[in-house]
């Protein structure tokens, strides 16, 4: 529901799919049931819990456990306020810009963020997968930047939509993104004009709120 309200709902455990979102998930089932994970890893928050619950469901045996390192950002002060509204803080243009400098009011930092996602593809290296993880926009987005070694202040290059599905290959001496923000509904591209905070759909409606 945060994405469709335009507020960044960052670790609020009580934000829930919208009938979209959950439609969504539906559809996920078939698509992610053609390939055999070894474990499915998933944010402790409500709204991942919804989205792979009917993946588990069709799949009562998939091992499952909840992974706290892939919680969504922490953005303090800054969770549960509209984007639009933010996007008129002074700060704003350092967290699209340069978000390794910046820790949001209460929150967490980027450069923390970059160091839980780093301790799990470190421990995911290790083992043989392939695993499911199921977590949020920022997320995704740091964990395509770190596979690729680029520095945090790149993390803003991409996006992530909900329900979407990002692939990564983790090698010896090099990690490949073998697909990314995949979505099983039409996308509608000519609605991307930049990227935000939170990953989120809304890219179209972001010039809207700015108008705002």
């Amino acid at each position: 529901m945060a994405n469709l309200k335009g507020i960044l709902a960052g670790q609020d455990d009580t934000v829930a799919l919208s009938k979209v979102g959950q439609k969504q998930a539906n559809s996920l089932t078939s698509y992610l049931g053609s390939i055999k994970f070894e474990k499915v890893f998933c944010s402790p928050l409500k709204r991942c819990l919804q989205t792979i619950d009917p993946f588990m469901i069709s799949n009562p045996k998939m091992k499952f456990e909840f992974e706290p390192r892939i919680i969504e950002m922490d953005y303090g002060l800054w969770s549960g306020r509209k984007l639009a509204t933010l996007a008129r803080d002074r700060r704003w243009k350092t967290v699209q810009t340069k978000p390794s400098a910046f820790t949001f009011p209460q929150g967490e930092s980027f450069k923390g963020m970059r160091k839980r996602v780093q301790s799990v593809l470190d421990d995911l290296s290790t083992q043989k997968g392939p695993f499911l993880l199921v977590t949020h926009g920022d997320i995704i987005k740091m964990f395509i930047a770190t596979c690729l070694d680029l520095p945090i202040d790149r993390f803003q290059s991409f996006i992530a939509e909900p329900a979407s599905i990002t692939t990564i290959s983790l090698g010896n001496k090099r990690n490949t993104i073998l697909q990314m923000n995949y979505k099983l509904t039409p996308t509608d591209l000519t609605g991307f004009k930049a990227n935000h905070l939170g990953g989120g759909n809304s890219l179209k409606n972001l010039k809207k709120w700015w108008q705002k």
